[in-house]
């Protein structure tokens, strides 16, 4: 592939969008939403204890995903912030898949790695982008 400006190539802009306006989506939400977002996460309900755990993992992704977008027209940039996002689901994928183990979060284990495996993925692809193509 030719040298080009990040800006000419919109494969990567669209998947590094998604991913961050997916990241400051779920951040969001946990933090105004607590009990929606956990119903939609798979979780049947949250305690306090759970809600503190769950934003610090929120202000996580509003974090990363303001990082992400903020680094849209600067390749390096873009791509420390991608490998960041990439590791960040990569651990996700590790803790729903550990959820799978008990009866009690399993639902929420097969959710969660429905979203995180692709998003690691999708990570994964744009970090290697973002390092071959220029």
């Amino acid at each position: 592939m030719p040298a080009h400006r990040l800006a000419d190539d919109r494969l990567v802009r669209t998947t590094a969008t998604a991913l961050a306006l997916g990241r400051l989506a779920i951040g969001a939400g946990i933090w105004l939403a607590p009990g929606r977002a956990a119903k939609a996460l798979g979780f049947d309900s949250i305690d306090a204890k759970a809600l503190a755990l769950g934003r610090v993992a929120a202000s996580r992704d509003l974090v990363l995903g303001a990082w992400q977008l903020s680094a849209l027209n600067d390749r390096q940039d873009l791509r420390r912030a991608s490998l960041a996002v990439a590791v960040a689901d990569g651990g996700d994928v590790l803790a729903f898949a550990l959820a799978l183990r008990s009866v009690g979060t399993r639902g929420a284990g097969l959710r969660g790695l429905a979203g995180a495996v692709p998003a690691t993925l999708a990570g994964g692809w744009l970090v290697r982008r973002l390092e071959s193509a220029w």
